[in-house]
């Protein structure tokens, strides 16, 4: 059971640019410098070093409407 919820906590998804949650969660990140309680959600992908700054990748490339390779 505690195993459980431990593992539950560590799930991190994917951040997609059209999810309102997800937007969500990255703006209360800019404004207090903190993730949730759990930490980051986030999957860090490459090729981008920090969570942050593949965030803001991913929506400056949604809104600009650029297709990635």
């Amino acid at each position: 059971m505690i195993l459980e919820k431990h593992t539950e906590s560590l799930q991190k998804k994917l951040f997609d640019p059209v999810n309102k949650n997800d937007l969500s969660i990255f703006k209360s990140f800019m404004e207090t410098g903190k993730w949730t309680s759990k930490g980051c959600p986030f999957i860090l992908e490459w090729p981008h070093l920090t969570v942050p700054d593949m965030i803001k990748d991913k929506i400056t490339r949604h809104v600009l409407k650029v297709v990635s390779n």
